[in-house]
């Protein structure tokens, strides 16, 4: 798997996690990733930002309702 999949994968999981409020704490989770270099292009790409904040918002109000 190359590092910007990784990351990719990475991202994704932690945005499914309810931890995180959106992508920019995610982005800085992620910096201390092996490989993080090569996916910051893609971590400021406007539409993955959006969905990376649409996964984040979406685990959160599942983690509510489920409280």
């Amino acid at each position: 798997m190359t590092n910007l999949k990784r990351i990719q994968t990475r991202a994704r999981e932690l945005a499914r996690s309810g931890k995180f409020h959106g992508w920019r704490p995610l982005a800085f989770e992620l910096q201390f990733e092996k490989g993080y270099e090569e996916a910051r292009e893609w971590l400021h790409d406007a539409a993955v930002r959006d969905e990376l904040d649409r996964l984040c918002q979406a685990a959160r109000a599942s983690n509510d309702q489920a409280a």
